[in-house]
């Protein structure tokens, strides 16, 4: 007897993700987002080496953002690993036509020796984007800090935006931890 999904009870079908936008958003933070918020990152290096002695912190800045880029690029390099994985029943169809597919079930077992190998290798790269994400707020409240002798209405604006910087990446970094967390405990 077949199941309600057309498929002998003991077949198993394509392997996909628990929610199904997650391979189309996790292409657009780690090949769209991450490498324009390492570029502003590298930029921003740039714009803290000229103009250093306008800041309370330049070289703490300047470390951060360097983490920073470095985390982004990682997760761009680690997705991209991650991508070579992947593959649906789809892409089969485009690339061997019907005539030459191999068999089903051979064609799902390497789909699912291979998602299951993205699914780690594309965790890797959203921590560090997470992470990434979180040293870019870092790297703002630091490089937001009023400098030594700044005026009382500018040291209250920097030190107003610096605190904005510090809350929204220490929320990014709860919100990240509470994803480890979800990880380590099998959550899905």
């Amino acid at each position: 007897m077949s199941s309600p999904s057309g498929r002998d009870p003991g077949e198993e079908g394509w392997a996909v993700p628990k929610r199904i936008g997650y391979i189309a958003a996790s292409e657009s933070i780690h090949f769209v987002a991450a490498p324009l918020l390492a570029g502003a990152a590298i930029t921003a290096i740039g714009v803290i080496l000229a103009d250093g002695d306008k800041l309370r912190w330049p070289d703490a800045a300047v470390f951060a953002l360097t983490v920073c880029v470095t985390l982004f690029v990682f997760s761009i390099q680690r997705s991209f690993n991650a991508r070579a994985h992947l593959f649906s029943a789809a892409d089969i169809d485009d690339w061997f036509g019907t005539a030459n597919r191999p068999s089903d079930t051979v064609l799902k077992q390497h789909q699912h020796a291979g998602f299951k190998k993205w699914r780690t290798s594309i965790r890797g790269a959203t921590n560090s984007y997470n992470l990434g994400v979180v040293t870019l707020g870092l790297s703002a409240c630091l490089a937001l800090a009023p400098p030594e002798g700044a005026t009382f209405w500018q040291a209250f604006f920097r030190w107003a935006a610096s605190g904005v910087a510090a809350v929204s990446a220490g929320a990014e970094g709860i919100s990240t931890a509470r994803i480890w967390n979800s990880q380590r405990s099998g959550s899905p």
